[in-house]
């Protein structure tokens, strides 16, 4: 066999072990997900205080101007 041929049939294992890895991703992703090893998405903090509520009068009504 040539080199050529060579290259082009590496080359046609590289791609097939390309794509049966790519959808093995794509199958195991939800799969994984489901099992519990997926992270929180939120942190609480132990140190954080607790937002304040700003309440503010008005003066005039609502929808009249002075």
């Amino acid at each position: 066999m040539a080199l050529k041929d060579h290259a082009a049939l590496y080359g046609r294992i590289a791609l097939v072990a390309f794509v049966f890895a790519f959808v093995a991703g794509i199958v195991a992703a939800p799969l994984l997900s489901k099992s519990g090893t997926q992270r929180p998405l939120t942190t609480a903090q132990e140190n954080a205080s607790n937002p304040q509520i700003i309440k503010v009068k008005s003066s005039s009504p609502a929808g009249k101007q002075s």
